[in-house]
């Protein structure tokens, strides 16, 4: 019996041994380099679709209009910026240091670039970014849709993304959850001197500076440059306020005392803002200088976005067109407007200025509006409100997109006045709300295209001081979700995220600079769609006119409350109509 016993121990000891082997075996084949650790897929999608962090089975997976499973293949004319998302998938365990890397496409390449936030823009074309993502538990509503209407966009609660870190600006690595998403953005300009044809590139995935097995951890990029080029002047213009002007705004998330910053402190932190808006093609304004400064002419004149100021991309060295005095409100006195009115025509006689007289007045106060306005001139008067004659000494009107009338458009219009539009509501336009789909700030550039529209508004992009809501400094990387009491819109006011953040430490990326989103960049994209549409020749308009009806048929005032949207929300169906554009540009059919 004793001898049998001793056997059995050894065998149980034996048996013990091998499946102390086989569990070591496993785990390193599921969670090292030698069997793709953690990651169980890595595929790609273009720019007009949010995937949501838990979205493991989306349709888009293993195929859709920029990927088949073994190649990306993008699209693009010189002075544009194209964009696509490489999606990352964890397994049962999280997946630590992992990089993406894309040094280049064809002659498309980084040339010397370096993370000071004053020359960020200096030679770089490639940008990747990683995709930070927000919970979101309950829907905006009011202001940008009503509630539970067949309006509200669908299938965006969760983990969706929008701000974007670039993965440069402190180190490559990153992790990515267990059983979740992790989104790469990649951004690439096509400089003016790219020679048109198919120009090649590798993404890849690494792992503790490895290579992972995946297959798809090396994906061939292929980028076919088409001849022409994005002019420098944009196909519709933007005006997007940032508040970065005194201590309660932005400022306080880089400095910390915000209260003490000095001049070229300010400006500093204020031209890192022009320059990130300035690569997405949007004019930023602030608008509280008293009287006309050099910062203001740097701008106007173009030498803030000049090479010698570190910028670089597209607008280089262009002026600002537009410049709002005392933006949501103010008054000149007797000697302010001759003094603006004069160096407006000295330095900027082109550029659109004004005098913002008044944020969405009541009746009751058009006679004071009247008279604020009639003082200011020459300087034109501006104001947030649908067009009326009652406002006779108004020179600029910018309407609400859900208010917005063609008719009064054109009444204004007939009688001198600049008509103008701000913001976005569903089912009338898009919206610039996180759980709205990526393409809703791309369909506003679209409608200000299609209807002529001059200019188009956005109240803010730098809210992380919520003191409408009365919730004081915001976490905007957890929360930035706007609120009044009635009105709950999440990511309202936030285009920009801080790169630096004495607020809350532990989203401090250390950029002392502002950091963009999914929606900046899909602005970006419905400005350079309406300038494929400006640059194919007049013996085109038919397939110009088809593509507005399929992805525009009915805007505006067309519109009601309580009812669906009218354009496609599938990204991939915008995709196909602007390859469809690409493909009359390709073919000589550009001006």
């Amino acid at each position: 019996m004793v001898v049998k016993f001793k056997q059995l121990w050894c065998w149980l000891v034996v048996a013990a041994v091998i499946l102390v082997v086989i569990a070591v075996a496993l785990y390193f084949s599921l969670f090292t380099s030698s069997g793709s650790p953690g990651l169980v897929s890595i595929w790609a999608v273009d720019d007009g679709t949010k995937i949501k962090a838990d979205a493991l089975n989306h349709s888009l997976k293993t195929e859709n209009g920029i990927f088949a499973g073994n190649k990306i293949e993008i699209f693009g004319v010189r002075n544009e910026t194209v964009a696509f998302q490489l999606i990352l998938e964890g397994g049962k365990g999280k997946t630590e240091n992992v990089s993406v890397k894309l040094d280049q496409i064809g002659t498309i390449q980084n040339d010397s670039v370096s993370n000071d936030p004053d020359s960020y823009f200096q030679g770089r074309n490639i940008e990747l970014f990683q995709q930070i993502y927000h919970d979101i538990k309950k829907r905006s509503h009011g202001l940008v849709w009503e509630t539970d209407g067949p309006e509200v966009p669908a299938d965006l609660t969760g983990s969706v993304p929008d701000a974007l870190v670039p993965l440069n600006i402190i180190d490559n690595n990153f992790t990515v959850p267990a059983n979740h998403n992790q989104g790469i953005w990649v951004d690439v300009y096509i400089p003016e001197s790219t020679e048109a044809g198919v120009h090649q590139g590798t993404i890849n995935v690494e792992i503790n500076g490895q290579a992972c097995s995946l297959p798809s951890c090396q994906l061939p990029v292929e980028l076919t440059v088409l001849d022409a080029t994005l002019p420098n002047e944009s196909a519709v213009d933007t005006m997007l306020y940032f508040s970065c002007d005194d201590g309660d705004t932005c400022l306080g998330r880089y400095y910390k005392d915000p209260w003490d910053v000095s001049a070229d402190q300010l400006r500093q932190i204020q031209e890192r803002h022009y320059k990130l808006l300035r690569r997405h093609q949007i004019t930023g304004i602030i608008g509280s200088d008293n009287s006309p400064n050099d910062f203001l002419k740097d701008r106007m004149q173009g030498k803030t976005f000049s090479s010698s100021n570190g910028y670089y991309g597209w607008g280089e060295g262009k002026g600002q067109d537009v410049y709002s005095i005392s933006t949501y409100g103010g008054t000149l006195n007797d000697d302010q407007p001759s003094v603006w009115s004069d160096w407006f025509s000295s330095n900027a006689p082109s550029a659109n200025y004004f005098l913002y007289t008044w944020d969405e007045p009541d009746s009751e106060d058009y006679a004071q509006i009247n008279t604020i306005a009639a003082a200011a001139k020459p300087v034109w008067s501006f104001v947030t409100a649908n067009y009326s004659t009652g406002l006779e000494n108004v020179d600029i009107f910018c309407t609400l997109a859900e208010n917005f009338s063609v008719d009064e458009y054109n009444q204004g219009q007939a009688a001198g006045k600049k008509v103008w539009i701000y913001n976005g509501t569903r089912p009338f336009s898009g919206t610039f709300a996180i759980d709205d789909v990526a393409i809703s700030p791309r369909v506003n550039a679209l409608i200000q295209y299609k209807y002529n529209i001059p200019r188009w508004f956005y109240w803010e992009s730098t809210y992380y001081n919520d003191y409408q809501g009365g919730k004081g400094q915001v976490n905007v990387f957890q929360d930035p979700t706007f609120g009044n009491g009635t009105d709950v819109v999440h990511g309202d006011g936030v285009l920009m995220y801080p790169g630096t953040d004495r607020e809350f430490s532990a989203e401090s990326r250390g950029f002392m600079g502002p950091l963009p989103s999914i929606r900046l960049k899909n602005w970006r994209r419905g400005i350079q769609d309406a300038a494929y549409l400006s640059l194919i020749s007049s013996s085109h308009q038919s397939q110009h006119q088809t593509m507005l009806d399929t992805l525009i048929p009915k805007v505006l005032d067309e519109k009601d409350y309580e009812q669906a949207v009218s354009w496609p929300e599938n990204g991939e169906t915008w995709l196909a109509e602007r390859r469809k554009l690409a493909e009359i540009i390709s073919a000589g059919g550009e001006q």
